[in-house]
């Protein structure tokens, strides 16, 4: 239950392997990161000193301090694993400082005078009622907010460490303002938005958001993706495909794609702990021995739904063990389906 979910717990976990996740395509990942420095220039936002929280790897501290190199930056994140790893990629640059730090502390954050927050994806994995209170507290050390995430309602059931806001409205109760930009792509039929909250919002800001809303009514976003459609078939292929109340391992992400309308069978996330996704696997071998015990424990059939097609590159050893062992018995653009049956 979300209510008994330990935030920091799950992320001290899977901060130690989570730089060698590939959860979001690359290509998004550029297309992000074009997207939140053509806004933070065009509305002329000062970046003097700059506080990342959950700056993760560091991807996007390496990008604000490779664009504001001039800029001090301070970067926060719970795990010492990922400050280790952000460390390491972003060279030791000498104006960029990182430090462990754990929202739910109350502690002061360290600084302040801020000219700007940023925090890509980060918002989405705390509950709704303490990120009211964390946005407030920020708003105390910085003039602005800005933060990317989704927005709106996923199609599927929510994992456990992810929360969908709405952002004015939780920027309003914290007393702020602010502006939204929707992203020019959608993620799996997901659509991300950038957010920037201050108290008083620049004129700038303000037109920026109407040519924004302007373009939006008048693009393809407006219109229906291919993603539903490649949801629906694929969900209708593996009715047709597999026998009812087969136990079924299925390797999704459990994020984006989630055929999951299928509720004669019972779908089990993977990797899997506790009846939970517990992320990608760190390494071939660990993968191969945990579809090994779901085999043991009953699993019938292996599920590659297309948002993780990636898995077949990345874990080499898996993929060549899986069509060594066990039938193919569909391949197409949307789904790989292996009987478990040797």
């Amino acid at each position: 239950m979300k209510g008994e979910f330990n935030v920091n717990e799950y992320w001290l976990g899977r901060g130690r392997n989570y730089m060698e996740e590939v959860r979001t395509p690359p290509d998004f990942h550029r297309l992000q990161e074009r997207f939140l420095l053509d806004a933070l220039t065009r509305c002329e936002m000062r970046m003097r000193r700059v506080l990342e929280i959950g700056c993760g790897f560091g991807r996007i501290t390496k990008l604000l301090a490779d664009t504001w190199p001039s800029g001090d930056i301070t970067a926060l994140d719970l795990s010492p694993a990922q400050l280790a790893n952000a460390r390491r990629y972003c060279g030791g640059n000498p104006r960029v400082c990182f430090e462990q730090y754990d929202f739910y502390s109350g502690h002061p954050f360290p600084g302040g005078d801020y000219d700007t927050v940023v925090a890509i994806e980060v918002f989405l994995h705390h509950p709704p009622e303490f990120l009211t209170r964390l946005l407030k507290r920020l708003a105390g050390v910085a003039q602005h907010i800005v933060n990317i995430d989704w927005s709106e309602s996923w199609p599927w059931p929510l994992p456990e460490h992810v929360w969908v806001h709405d952002y004015p409205k939780l920027f309003e109760e914290a007393g702020l303002n602010c502006v939204t930009f929707p992203l020019p792509e959608k993620v799996d039929g997901k659509q991300q938005k950038l957010f920037i909250a201050a108290r008083e919002l620049s004129e700038k800001l303000r037109q920026m958001e109407h040519q924004a809303q302007t373009w939006a009514a008048t693009s393809s976003l407006s219109q229906p993706d291919e993603w539903t459609s490649r949801l629906s078939l694929a969900t209708t292929e593996l009715r047709g495909l597999l026998p009812a109340g087969a136990r079924v391992i299925l390797v999704d992400d459990c994020q984006r794609g989630n055929v999951r309308a299928l509720g004669e069978h019972t779908l089990i996330p993977f990797l899997e702990k506790d009846g939970q996704y517990w992320g990608p696997a760190p390494d071939d071998e660990t993968a191969i021995r945990e579809l090994e015990r779901l085999l043991r424990e009953g699993a019938s059939y292996l599920v590659f739904a297309w948002p993780s097609f990636w898995w077949l590159e990345h874990y080499t050893g898996l993929h060549n063990y899986v069509r060594r062992l066990f039938p193919c018995i569909l391949e197409n653009e949307r789904l790989i389906v292996f009987e478990l049956k040797r």
